[in-house]
């Protein structure tokens, strides 16, 4: 079955799939031009600067999301290589915007290689991780065990690793707090972290909940861009 067909018989991935690739300068006066709207954004002061960074920060999200959207149908590609029946194509795609998102925001075009290129290498690694996690989380439920229970470290975890891993739990359950209750919600359902422990696909959580599974893949990204931030705040 050629390409176009899947697309067909997939709207969400033609959708996803629906803006065209960038040439080459195409790519380099994006980037370019992101280059200078963040340096200005950082050069700006006195009673202006609050606008000026405003529309400069505007803008550079503008041209990132322009990038992001070109390159999806790279990510489409990747991620059916790692597709399985608790992870579809569309959920992997969905959760490999955000290091899409990293990808651009860290590319310097004025090294010569392709975004594509330099992309691809870093969204490869992160499916990997994924692809490896899910197997061992699949290992242990088989054999009875809550996947959730990855221990801290390979061997017999130590008093130290028990207590790093408490923190660490603590904290995440202090920015999950900080999140509105629907966030709370979907993000806890998305994860399994409820009482059935059963992970669930934005089709799912859009029927639980009376939302498309777009809007409930919107809410649950920019929730977990949240959780991110704040988790890698300092400790107070």
């Amino acid at each position: 079955m050629g390409e176009a067909t899947r697309r067909e018989r997939n709207p969400g991935l033609a959708k996803l799939c629906r803006a065209d690739t960038l040439s080459i300068d195409k790519e380099r006066r994006l980037f370019t031009r992101l280059r200078s709207v963040l340096a200005k954004e950082l050069r700006s002061n006195g009673k202006r600067a609050t606008n000026v960074r405003k529309r400069s920060a505007d803008e550079a999200v503008e041209i990132r999301n322009r990038i992001v959207e070109c390159n999806l149908r790279l990510v489409v590609s990747l991620a059916k290589h790692f597709s399985a029946p608790e992870r579809p194509v569309e959920d992997l795609v969905s959760e490999a915007t955000l290091p899409l998102i990293r990808c651009v925001e860290s590319f310097d075009s004025r090294r010569g290689t392709r975004f594509s290129t330099y992309a691809t290498r870093a969204l490869m690694n992160w499916f990997a991780r994924v692809h490896r996690l899910d197997a061992r989380r699949r290992s242990r439920f088989s054999q009875g065990e809550n996947w959730r229970d990855v221990p801290a470290t390979e061997g017999r975890a130590t008093a130290s690793d028990r207590v790093m891993r408490s923190e660490a739990l603590g904290r995440l359950s202090d920015c999950l707090a900080r999140l509105s209750p629907r966030e709370q919600v979907l993000v806890a359902e998305r994860f399994g972290l409820t009482g059935d422990r059963s992970p669930r696909t934005f089709r799912e959580l859009g029927a639980r909940h009376g939302l498309s599974k777009e809007r409930v893949r919107v809410i649950t990204s920019e929730a977990i861009s949240r959780l991110r931030q704040t988790f890698d705040e300092p400790a107070p």
